[in-house]
């Protein structure tokens, strides 16, 4: 099932009533939790169209969106928290993600077909992130929670790009397209824990996440316009696996 339909599921389970109940509310208590899924990339897109010359060629790139050339895949993230009040705690979050790129069509060379190769061909990074979590039941053992979060991403290497077209027997290869850097991330979580005993607890998570654009090289004199990126809205689904103390 794509993030988006998850995402969708959570919101039901957000608004569900509580299940049973425990002895106390969450003020005073830690929280640990581990959190493993993936996410899909709901809008943005990695370049955009321009038109122009390149090998002394006319040439005409279109725009490609983020989830045309990278697939869902592994993300990891660790989790802590604290709890504030009954109801609500601050939480702090370790990210890690890397997805596999692929080569896309992406406009003409001289009225040939053109592709586009991204690279490396992995994309990776790591991050940060902060939040306040409200409970809308702290005292069942079906815990459902909305969470604004703030934070940080920080991109792990400079990003290529390759023009290739074969009918027209021409190539021009690792062109610099985007730099590593660190960029702002802020989005808003929904999901829900389920108790097991007095300390631990399963749940799912999902919610939108969004970053801002990499920092562009503009390396190609005519089309520079092609780095510049859009800032790109995620969606992660993760299952948690957690315990309170």
């Amino acid at each position: 099932m794509k993030a988006r339909s998850w995402l969708m599921t959570a919101a039901l389970v957000v608004v569900l009533p509580p299940l049973g109940h425990g002895a106390d509310g969450l003020q005073g208590k830690f929280t640990i939790a581990a959190e493993v899924g993936t996410q899909s990339e709901v809008s943005g897109n990695l370049m955009q169209g321009a038109s122009g010359t390149l090998l002394s060629q006319p040439i005409t790139v279109t725009s490609v969106r983020y989830r045309d050339i990278y697939a869902p895949d592994w993300r990891f993230q660790g989790m802590i928290g604290y709890g504030v009040t009954a109801r609500s705690e601050i939480i702090a979050k370790a990210t890690y993600y890397k997805s596999n790129g692929t080569g896309i069509k992406a406009g003409t060379l001289s009225g040939k077909e053109l592709q586009a190769f991204f690279e490396p061909n992995d994309y990776e990074e790591v991050g940060f992130e902060v939040g306040y979590r409200f409970y809308l039941s702290s005292q069942a053992r079906l815990k459902s929670y909305i969470a604004p979060i703030a934070g940080a991403r920080f991109i792990q290497q400079d990003i290529l790009v390759t023009f290739a077209s074969q009918e027209a027997g021409s190539s021009i290869t690792n062109i610099p397209f985007a730099q590593h850097c660190t960029v702002p991330v802020f989005g808003l979580d929904i999901g829900f824990t389920f108790g097991f005993g007095k300390n631990f607890f399963l749940g799912m998570e999902t919610g939108l996440r969004y970053q801002s654009a990499m920092k562009q090289f503009n390396y190609l004199l005519g089309l520079t316009k092609i780095d510049d990126s859009d800032g790109r809205w995620t969606a992660p689904v993760v299952v948690v696996v957690g315990a309170r103390f």
